[in-house]
């Protein structure tokens, strides 16, 4: 019987960073749980986002770095992401570009939805298969 587990963002930054060996050994458990199907680990939009901005602002990985990992990490087996299409396309777009995650999330959910996106931000522009509408 699987269980599933919200994760917090402290828990993927300690998994992916191994800055603190006793929250980095728990988190490995629970992460190796989720490899053998014991345990669902669930991240939400908001979880994957701070995930980025931590990485990015107080880490300083790259954007690269931080895309191919969480890239990776919420594509495994026993992790659970709504609408992973989706979140895969924004993390590739945000190692493609100087746009900011969740503006590349919102890019990535019009493009897939077909759905304009109301802003004034210019950065939206930079994806041609985005349409931009601020009326």
């Amino acid at each position: 019987m699987s269980k599933r587990r919200l994760v917090d963002t402290n828990l993927i930054v300690r998994y992916l960073v191994q800055d603190h060996e006793k929250h980095a050994k728990a988190v490995g458990k629970l992460f190796d749980a989720c490899d053998r199907g014991d345990v669902v680990i669930v991240v939400l939009p908001a979880v994957l986002a701070e995930c980025v901005l931590v990485l990015e602002s107080f880490y300083e990985h790259l954007r690269g770095d931080i895309a191919s990992a969480l890239g990776t990490l919420i594509s495994s087996p026993g992790v659970e992401v709504n609408e992973l299409g989706i979140h895969l396309d924004a993390l590739n777009r945000y190692r493609r570009t100087k746009v900011h995650f969740v503006d590349c999330l919102i890019a990535a959910t019009a493009s897939a939805e077909n759905t304009p996106v109301a802003t004034f931000d210019q950065d939206f522009r930079k994806f041609a298969d985005v349409r931009v509408e601020t009326q």
